[in-house]
């Protein structure tokens, strides 16, 4: 796992919480649909570490080989990219 705004025991642990929620009902929640409309919710900016918050998500879509959605949240915070994407 390679991350670039938080760490991978934050990132595992993140995954493990979110392990048995399924991926519709993640994709169903408001504020996800904000984020991969182009925005990003009031809920993630306020958090500590936005850019971390966001990039455990992406993991997680990444373990759920949910690609389609990677790209989407790339497509909002380009940051996310790897610099050897």
């Amino acid at each position: 796992m390679k991350l670039q705004y938080t760490s991978a025991e934050k990132a595992t642990e993140f995954i493990d919480t979110m392990g048995e929620i399924p991926t519709e009902v993640i994709l169903r929640d408001e504020a996800i649909v904000q984020l991969l409309s182009g925005s990003v919710p009031q809920q993630i900016i306020s958090n500590e570490n936005p850019l971390g918050m966001v990039e455990c998500f992406l993991q997680l879509f990444v373990d759920r080989e949910e690609f389609e959605v990677c790209q989407q949240l790339v497509d909002v915070l380009p940051e996310l990219r790897h610099n050897n994407c």
